[in-house]
């Protein structure tokens, strides 16, 4: 039989200072776990100065469960953050490693981490005003400031998501609204045929038809084809086929290509369409000298931005900006708990009604602080930094005679390939090969990619501090794995 309820509180009587309250018990109890988790994070990041510690996936799923999720008695705070919290630490990927160039997976801004630690211990919901009154108003500052940025007018609006795909399926939804209802059986969304795989997972997810999402050809660059999409539209116009949005790319996810965006949005004027650019990752130069390279952006009916890629934020922290905030009317419902229709407090900021989300961080306010912290010549200098070394590496890639450069980068992403003289195929499972050594022996986390039907290597440079020096390290780890690779072979 259970203990009585009281005796079994006896048992731990620093439970309740585990719940942060106005006690100085709690408070205090918070303080110490701060301070230990910063200690344990800064004593335990970077240890071996790998990116990766080396572990293989075996070793660590032992690892993990031999941890007891629930134990009758609690171990302790203190007791957990070294026990578990240590291990997150030292067996994570350390992002912000130099070496690790792997995926769109920036070093954070101190100053953001600074925000998030507020985030947390006030734990504000933005989908009501009395649950976030000072984030509400900050989300609506930053939207605004956002919204100026990418040259949008005095109708904008916005809300922060968990990032593109959300913010991806958000727009697509408010384009299909403005179509009507039949548009998701026999509409047509254009994008590239480079796009993010999201554009499509959101139009199968908002119950579009199968063939609903059209891919347009791209140049020798990785640009969308304005006269393959026009020919699409036509196309689609002479089928009966309604078009419900073209979504144009500011930086692929392969070779950061930006699609010619004034063409395009020539294209969606003439033909009412609804323009969305997913901007997730190239949508940074807006905040560097670098902002021209966007003309056209301001044109967009929807902006996606991701601050996790190129602007060095937490994960999660994007948002989708639209030009004209009546387009949000499809996403507002009534909630008689929660946004009443006679408002008791007047004027009051409604944001649940600008997103599919209900619960919703601050995160805001982490785009705030970095921002004010840094300045927009602190930006400019990091952003440039990270262009300039994917230049050099570009350069480091083609003086090697064992590796070949894929394109000329366009913003922070290298590909390229080995040099091989044997098949295609089994250049391809050598360059798989070659990544995986390189990761599991914490030399480099660099990531692969198909490009023209065949594997490439990725340099993914999103972290300043990953200059020419560090680049050259990893590409001549790469040849000297390949060259260890092919000596085994022939022995």
């Amino acid at each position: 039989m259970n203990a009585p309820f009281n005796a079994r509180l006896a048992t731990s009587p620093d439970v309740f200072a585990s719940v942060l309250g106005p006690d100085a018990a709690s408070r205090d109890s918070y303080r110490r776990a701060m301070m230990q988790a910063v200690d344990v994070a800064l004593e335990n990041a970077h240890v071996h100065d790998r990116p990766y510690a080396g572990n293989r996936l075996e070793d660590l799923m032992g690892l993990v469960d031999s941890i007891e999720p629930f134990p009758d008695t609690g171990l302790g705070t203190a007791t957990i953050i070294d026990e578990v919290g240590r291990l997150a630490v030292r067996h994570a990927l350390a992002v912000s490693h130099p070496r690790a160039v792997a995926h769109l997976h920036c070093p954070v801004a101190v100053p953001a981490l600074a925000a998030e630690a507020l985030i947390s211990v006030t734990n504000q919901s933005l989908d009501s005003w009395d649950q976030s009154p000072f984030a509400t108003l900050v989300e609506e500052r930053v939207v605004r400031w956002l919204a100026a940025e990418a040259g949008l007018g005095e109708a904008a609006s916005g809300s922060f998501t968990s990032g593109a795909s959300q913010s991806n399926m958000t727009a697509l939804h408010l384009a299909a609204e403005r179509c009507g209802l039949a548009a998701r059986h026999t509409g047509v969304i254009f994008t590239s045929a480079h796009a993010h795989f999201s554009v499509v997972k959101s139009a199968r997810i908002l119950g579009f038809a199968a063939d609903a999402v059209v891919t347009v050809d791209v140049d020798s660059e990785g640009r969308m084809r304005p006269e393959a999409l026009s020919a699409g539209i036509e196309k689609a116009i002479q089928a009966g086929r309604p078009v419900v949005a073209i979504v144009a790319t500011a930086g692929t996810t392969d070779l950061g290509a930006i699609d010619p965006l004034e063409a395009i949005a020539d294209l969606a004027d003439r033909h009412g369409i609804f323009l969305h650019v997913d901007a997730a990752y190239g949508g940074g130069l807006l905040f560097s000298r670098h902002k021209k390279r966007l003309a056209g952006l301001e044109r967009a009916r929807s902006i996606a931005l991701d601050f996790h890629k190129m602007l060095f934020q937490p994960i999660s922290c994007g948002v989708l900006l639209v030009a004209d905030k009546a387009d949000f009317l499809p996403l507002g419902m009534k909630a008689d708990y929660l946004n009443p229709e006679e408002a008791v407090f007047e004027g009051a900021p409604n944001l649940v009604e600008h997103s599919f989300q209900t619960t919703r961080r601050a995160d805001a306010l982490k785009v705030l602080m970095t921002a004010r912290a840094l300045g927009r010549d602190g930006l400019d200098a990091l952003i440039c930094r990270t262009l300039e070394n994917a230049s050099a590496a570009a350069e480091a890639v083609t003086a090697r005679a064992y590796l070949e450069l894929a394109r000329q980068p366009s913003l922070s992403t290298v590909v390229f390939r080995t040099v091989s003289a044997s098949s295609p195929e089994d250049a391809d499972e050598k360059t798989n090969r070659i990544r995986a050594r390189l990761f599991e022996t914490g030399v480099a986390a660099l990531a692969t990619t198909v490009l023209d039907g065949r594997v490439h290597f990725k340099l993914t440079l999103l972290n300043p501090r990953s200059t020419p020096d560090v680049v050259n390290r990893v590409l001549d780890a790469i040849g000297d794995v390949a060259k260890d690779m092919e000596t085994n072979n022939a022995d």
